[in-house]
């Protein structure tokens, strides 16, 4: 029993990425482990579930894990979108620490904490979903609002502005705030536009 335990330590430390999905990890046992189950790799924390009997993570990857994967193999092909802080921090909205990301989508919302990776998701209805940008890296995509969007958003949730970052294209908002927000933020970012020219 120990041995083949060893071995699929063994294997997973070789196997790079850092989820793996419910076949494969069957593939292995049944080649290398044939008295475990996927249950006994996650007693022993040798794989987190990420969605049980779907996918996993990988506690043995030598590469380094992040939110943004793990939130995409989560939310599959619901629709969804990374938000708050984090996106702010990606933009210079703000500088504050994230210890939380929080994703919008269509199905859930609760706080979940996958391993070392802490959620909060908050439910929407689709057409809430506007001006999502997709981020492509070598081994994962995942959805965040754009600039834009992001800025609306915290107009409306959370912070007090007084002027549109430079960073903003300022067409692209107005255009976005006329199809799809209140009176109310449309004005404000209109007068905010006075500012800053």
């Amino acid at each position: 029993m120990n041995n083949q335990i060893k071995i699929i330590r063994e294997k997973l430390f070789a196997y790079w990425k850092i989820s793996i999905n419910k076949n494969f990890l069957e593939k292995i046992l049944s080649k290398f482990a044939p008295s475990y189950k996927i249950k006994n790799l996650t007693s022993e924390w040798i794989i987190i579930p990420i969605k049980r009997g779907k996918s996993y993570i990988n506690t043995y990857s030598k590469k380094i894990q992040n939110p943004f994967e793990i939130g995409d193999i989560y939310f599959e092909w619901w629709k969804y979108m990374f938000w708050w802080l984090w996106v702010y921090n990606k933009y210079w909205f703000t500088t504050q620490v994230v210890e939380w990301h929080t994703i919008y989508n269509t199905k859930i919302s609760w706080k979940k904490i996958i391993w070392k990776n802490k959620f909060i998701f908050k439910k929407q209805v689709e057409n809430f979903f506007y001006w999502s940008i997709k981020i492509k890296k070598r081994d994962y995509e995942y959805k965040i609002m754009s600039k834009e969007r992001a800025f609306i958003q915290m107009i409306k949730e959370w912070a007090e502005v007084f002027k549109i970052p430079e960073n903003i294209n300022i067409k692209k908002i107005l255009k976005m705030s006329e199809k799809h927000t209140s009176k109310r933020i449309d004005l404000f970012l209109r007068d905010c536009k006075k500012i800053n020219y």
